[in-house]
């Protein structure tokens, strides 16, 4: 029984196997990942598509399972949809849903898989270096009725970049605008914006949501919505996510568009009857529309033989009463919905009782009035009216034309003013008349063109009224022109002493090399448009006038203090006058009057840090001063010198050597402040100020003075101590002899007295070479030997320190002593007189 189950299977499963998997649209359709025409989007919802287990970033060679599933749109379970991959391969992997092409790079459902909505496909990605791959995919909700209405699609795209490649950065919308302005229920909405990517990854899977009062409309996407998802007063607004492929941008949300009413509109009406008698009630017939619903309702106006009859207005059934024989009625309309309302529209005219054939009217020789015609001047039309029943004019209808179309604001006008014209303009005029039953034919005038007005100059000035033979001299002007052209091809003569200057026509400058002083000059303007000239000219004068001398000066430079000071002056004078300078010295800004008219300040006045200035004033011959010039200069410091007298004659290794720096001196000031510093050739450094100082040299060292003078200048001095070994106490020995310290030393150096210090203190001064002292102390004594020589006491040729152990001696007690009383006697006196003497001062 087994066996045969498993027979009857494999027959099924060879069955199965042989049964074509791509029959028709219910096999799938390959390449088909944007969409197909085999399927209408007319179903009422939108659909969804959406593909999962793609990676971010895929590892080349790697096998990916994508699922792809299809939700929303029309309802039921059957389904389709196609991916296609631009870069690697797809696999259908195990079962029968899925069909892949033969070129491995597109995917869709078979006859079996278009009974669900969801599916999956491995997709091998592609070898390194391939780049960023694209993932295109469309799904489908059908409805199962084999038609091609009644279902919905969508579409999505994906970019993947290669793992191990640049990262990727989203993109980004700008300029998102919502329109048209002013929409109404009539138009469909339209979104745009600026995509951009800084990779430039083509946009890919970018969201769009649509808002209508503040909540998503989930059934629409893409860039429009149509009118007839619209309704006024609705407020609707976008947003747009902006995606890559890989990655999404920030959103953007566009501005709200409020729906408009759309105003209503109307046919144009029909009287009735169309041949009314005086018995006759007159109406009117039309269709209207609004694509708002709203209720429409008509405005209604009435005219009689062409004139509004405003007793009538709103009426729309003209009553017999109101009409007689002959009267021509047209009735006028517009379509209102509370809002807004439509256009007017008016109906054909009816004639009431017209039983008597009658001959129109006609127009003769309709002429505009002769020219030429400016922009200054009005023009007429005139006509003849003629009529073969002898019937009288009426009434008449004119129609003016401008540049071929027509000028309303002068309907029925005979005249047309000059305000309403422009150079340029082309006009004509066009006539029928009316016997007060029909109308003429229309008859057109002659053409006329309007020609260019002449500008008026309205005024003239000069920069100038009086000027000097150094100024140059500029002319302003204004005009007026009627046809509203600009300034251009002015005549401009320039006139000396009632000469014209030919050389100088055209300038709108008079130069100053042209000018005298004594002479009148005067300039005439016709102001031109480029066309004609101002038929009348204006003028004015300008007097020439002495010019005033000029003057230039300049100080030598850097001057100090040992002077002198020199102005170098020049002087000119445009008239070619002799010219006299005034010269005033200013120091530190008050006036110095006893240098009056010097060109040169004696060093016996410079300071340094002063500060001078000269002031120069040139006169000419006619006694005209030209403007004060002035100079300044500061007084330059004069560094001071830097002197270092070395006041020690033998430089000695460690001993003191005394340094100065009185012989620095400065010229033009004083020294306040010396500053030294040294170093050594074992790198040991030191620094001290004063004019006075003393250094102990233990190795060769180059000494630096620097001196600053009371106006801050510097100046530098080194020199070099070369050290040697100087003069030393040796052979130092210390011998106790009971309570006697006898001391003994040698000595190499010139003659000099030597300083005995027992621990540290001098306790007397020899010119020998051997020394006794009695401690008064037991204990230890430190003894060292300190020569001098004159007044220096040496500091590295004393003696090396040696330590004598005084100890205490057995005697007997000894009595009173005479002089150890009077000692102290004395002691006790002198505290005495001293606690008085503090008393004394103290009662003060």
């Amino acid at each position: 029984m087994n066996r045969k189950l498993l027979v009857v299977a494999m027959v099924l499963l060879v069955l199965l196997g042989s049964t074509p998997l791509t029959q028709g649209n219910s096999g799938g359709k390959q390449n088909s990942s944007t969409g197909c025409s085999c399927h209408s989007q007319s179903g009422s919802t939108a659909a969804t598509v959406s593909l999962t287990g793609h990676p971010a970033q895929y590892t080349p060679g790697s096998t990916y399972t994508l699922s792809i599933s299809v939700s929303n749109g029309v309802s039921g379970s059957s389904g389709g949809f196609n991916l296609e991959v631009d870069k690697g391969t797809l696999s259908a992997g195990i079962g029968f849903a899925v069909n892949v092409n033969q070129a491995q790079n597109s995917a869709t459902h078979s006859i079996t898989g278009s009974s669900y909505r969801s599916w999956s496909v491995d997709w091998i990605a592609p070898s390194t270096g391939s780049g960023v791959t694209a993932l295109t995919v469309a799904g489908l909700t059908a409805d199962s009725s084999g038609n091609y209405n009644g279902d919905r699609w969508d579409t999505l795209s994906f970019q993947i970049p290669e793992a191990g490649a640049a990262p990727n950065s989203p993109p980004s919308v700008s300029n998102l605008m919502l329109g048209p302005n002013g929409a109404t229920t009539t138009d469909t909405l339209v979104l745009t914006y600026t995509y951009s990517d800084p990779e430039n990854d083509p946009e890919s899977g970018t969201v769009i949501q649509w808002f209508k009062d503040g909540v998503e409309q989930t059934s629409l996407s893409g860039l429009t919505v149509s009118s007839s998802e619209t309704a006024k007063g609705q407020e609707w607004s976008a947003s747009v996510l902006p995606s890559d492929g890989s990655d999404v941008g920030e959103p953007v949300v566009s501005n709200v568009l409020t729906i408009a009413n759309s105003a209503p509109t109307t046919s144009v009406p029909t009287l009735s009857p169309n041949q009314p008698t005086e018995d006759d009630t007159i109406s009117f017939t039309s269709v209207t529309s609004d694509a708002d619903a709203d209720a429409v309702g008509y405005d209604v106006r009435w005219f009689l033989d062409g004139v509004l009859i405003p007793e009538l207005n709103d009426v729309e059934t003209l009553p017999a009463y109101a009409t007689r024989d002959g009267d021509s009625w047209v009735v006028e309309i517009r379509a209102n919905d509370s809002e807004d309302v439509s256009q007017w529209v008016s109906s054909q005219s009816v004639t009431i009782g017209s039983g008597q054939v009658n001959t129109p009217p006609s127009v003769n020789t309709v002429q505009l009035s002769p020219g030429p015609h400016f922009t200054t001047d009005d023009f007429t039309v005139s006509y003849i009216y003629a009529d073969a029943d002898g019937d009288a004019e009426v009434d008449v209808e004119i129609q003016w034309f401008l540049n071929n179309a027509a000028f309303a604001f002068a309907e029925n006008s005979l005249l047309i003013p000059s305000s309403f014209t422009e150079k340029g303009q082309i006009w004509f005029a066009k006539v029928r008349v009316n016997d007060g039953t029909e109308w003429s034919s229309w008859i057109s005038s002659n053409q006329i063109s309007v020609q260019n007005t002449p500008p008026v100059t309205e005024s003239v000035s000069l920069s100038h009224a009086e000027a000097y033979t150094t100024d140059e001299v500029s002319v302003q002007f204004t005009m007026s022109d009627i046809d509203g052209d600009e300034q251009s091809n002015s005549e401009i003569t320039w006139w000396r002493n009632g000469t014209m200057k030919s050389s100088l026509t055209g300038l709108t400058t008079l130069p100053a090399s042209s000018t005298l002083k004594g002479e009148v000059w005067t300039v005439q303007v016709k102001a031109g448009d480029g066309t004609a000239l101002s038929s009348t000219s204006l003028t004015a004068d300008v007097i020439i006038l002495n010019s005033a001398p000029t003057a230039a000066v300049t100080l030598t430079e850097n001057v100090t203090s040992l002077g002198p000071l020199n102005a170098v002056i020049t002087s000119n004078d445009a008239d070619n006058e002799e010219v006299q300078t005034s010269i005033q010295w200013y120091r530190n800004g008050f006036l110095d009057g006893t240098l009056m008219n010097l060109t040169s300040v004696p060093s016996s006045y410079l300071g340094p840090g002063q500060t001078w200035s000269v002031h120069v004033t040139p006169t000419d011959e006619s006694h005209l001063d030209g403007a004060t010039v002035v100079s300044s200069t500061t007084i330059v410091n004069t560094n001071p010198t830097a002197e270092i007298t070395v006041k020690t004659e033998s430089i000695w290794l460690g001993e003191r050597v005394d340094l100065s720096a009185s012989l620095s001196a400065d010229i033009d000031g004083q020294i306040v402040s010396a500053l030294w510093s040294w170093t050594d050739t074992d790198s040991m450094t030191g620094s001290a100020s004063g004019t006075e100082i003393s250094i102990f040299p233990t190795a060769n060292t180059v000494v630096t003075l620097v001196v600053v003078d009371d106006m801050g200048g510097e100046d530098t001095s080194t020199t070099q101590l070369l050290v040697v070994q100087g003069p030393t106490v040796s052979d130092f020995t210390s011998t106790l002899d009971g309570r006697n310290v006898d001391l003994q030393w040698a000595w190499d150096g010139p003659e000099a007295n030597f300083s005995i210090l027992r621990n540290g203190i001098s306790i007397g001064t020899t010119d020998e070479l051997s020394f006794t002292d009695q401690p008064f102390f037991a204990g230890e004594n430190t003894y060292a030997v300190q020569p001098v020589i004159g007044e220096e006491i040496l500091i590295a040729g004393a003696s090396a320190p040696q330590t004598v152990l005084v100890e205490i001696s057995a005697q007997s007690t000894p009595g009173p002593s005479a002089t150890g009383g009077l000692i102290t006697g004395m002691m006790l006196l002198m505290f005495g007189l001293g606690i008085g003497v503090f008393t004394f001062l103290r009662r003060d």
